[in-house]
């Protein structure tokens, strides 16, 4: 029966260990290093209301992306309550700025089927982020923040691998243009 008792408890620890530990320094591992982020905003629209928005970050590919960065400034106000955990309105600035960067200066399309439209925002950003929080504000009910932000408007990451081939391409032609002049 002793047998029976250690290989269970060693089965939990086994458990345990791959669904905590294991994922949390894999996330931490695959984050370090990454610096460029593709980011999109889709707002979705259902019989002229706003029912949803989504937004989401995927690390950018290096090859072919945009050197045209510009340093954005954002002031906003987090909605929380003054217990919240520093992490917590740490993400929700960063979310909130984001998705304030997208709506002004990002690549703006606009998909529609039936009485659904979905606007989509889309771009990059340089991290880390600088922000600044001040401290709870009784009158507002939330957290003034301001962040700056190094942002380039661009879409479409699946097409990464196809632009950069058709760069190469228009390159080669040129040159072998020049070779004739």
């Amino acid at each position: 029966m002793p047998y029976i008792i250690k290989k269970v408890f060693y089965g939990i620890f086994l458990s345990w260990i791959s669904l905590t530990v294991i994922p949390a320094t894999a996330y931490t591992k695959g984050s370090q290093g990454i610096q460029t982020y593709y980011i999109r905003f889709d707002l979705k629209t259902s019989k002229h209301k706003i029912s949803n928005g989504k937004l989401t970050m995927v690390p950018a590919e290096r090859d072919f992306r945009p050197e045209n960065f510009s340093q954005i400034p954002v002031n906003g106000l987090v909605t929380a309550s003054p217990q919240e955990a520093n992490q917590t309105i740490e993400i929700m600035v960063k979310k909130n700025a984001f998705i304030q960067i997208l709506e002004q200066k990002g690549l703006k399309s606009v998909t529609t089927l039936n009485h659904d439209t979905i606007i989509s925002y889309e771009g990059i950003v340089l991290t880390p982020v600088a922000i600044q929080i001040s401290s709870y504000d009784t009158n507002l009910h939330g957290f003034p923040y301001s962040a700056q932000v190094m942002f380039a408007p661009l879409a479409f990451p699946d097409q990464w691998w196809t632009k950069k081939q058709q760069f190469k391409i228009k390159e080669l032609l040129n040159n072998f243009f020049l070779f004739f002049n």
